[in-house]
């Protein structure tokens, strides 16, 4: 069992990228009740996929928005 730490938004450079399959990694086991995984590929598309209907992926992505934003939840 890995421990689980809550991600903590912090800035760094320009171009820098964490591993995605260590991010997926940390993410399973997680007791989810709603979950979307988003990414841009290589060729530049979006890839999108979740286990709710497209509303509620959406609110999900807009709460998101606002941590990343304005670094705080409802």
């Amino acid at each position: 069992m890995s421990n689980v730490v809550k991600l903590e938004l912090i800035e760094v450079g320009e171009g820098f990228r964490f591993e995605a399959d260590a991010i997926l990694e940390a993410a399973k086991g997680m007791p989810f009740t709603t979950i979307a995984v988003l990414g841009q590929l290589e060729d530049g598309s979006t890839w999108i996929s979740g286990n709710a209907n497209a509303g509620e992926t959406l609110v999900l992505m807009e709460r998101a928005k606002r941590i990343v934003v304005f670094g705080e939840s409802e």
